[in-house]
């Protein structure tokens, strides 16, 4: 079972690939000449608008060390956008997959839930392209736990 839903939410500032990676954590261990990191604790990384918090965190750069994936796993691992002039785009799930390039997508696993105010996109797999404000969601083939999103209409007296 999969859906695709076009969102029509805010548009989205986009971030370069020149953007500064920021991470804290409780510990650290970098693999430079494998271009991976490995953060445990409390991990916080920021680049741009957006924020990644888990519990245990892979980060892997290119050759140049941009940044081009992160895995992480947290309880549960989140996921927020600062939008211009709206409000912020965020998600949840027990794991998640950031790519920053080919194209810029977050995939929420296990279970996963992804909301802009009191819109909502509910399913076990979540893949969201913030350039393009689509999201493609799958439900469960194994439960029967289907696809669930909520929508409502722009109120005219909030612009």
């Amino acid at each position: 079972m999969t859906a695709v839903l076009l969102i029509s939410l805010a548009p989205v500032a986009i971030a370069t690939e020149n953007d500064v990676v920021n991470l804290t954590a409780d510990r650290a261990e970098v693999r430079d000449l494998e271009g991976i990191s490995i953060y445990r604790g409390n991990v916080v990384l920021t680049r741009g608008d957006m924020r990644i918090t888990g519990d245990l965190m892979h980060v892997y750069s290119d050759e140049q060390r941009r940044l081009d994936r992160v895995e992480v796993d947290g309880t549960p691992a989140t996921w927020r956008q600062r939008i211009p002039d709206a409000l912020p785009r965020e998600a949840e799930a027990p794991r998640m997959e950031y790519y920053a390039t080919g194209p810029e997508r977050l995939v929420l696993k296990d279970g996963g839930r992804l909301w802009q105010g009191d819109d909502t996109v509910s399913g076990e797999i979540i893949t969201h392209f913030p350039d393009e404000a689509r999201t493609v969601a799958e439900g469960s083939e194994t439960n029967d736990d289907r696809v669930r999103a909520t929508f409502y209409p722009d109120n005219p007296d909030d612009g």
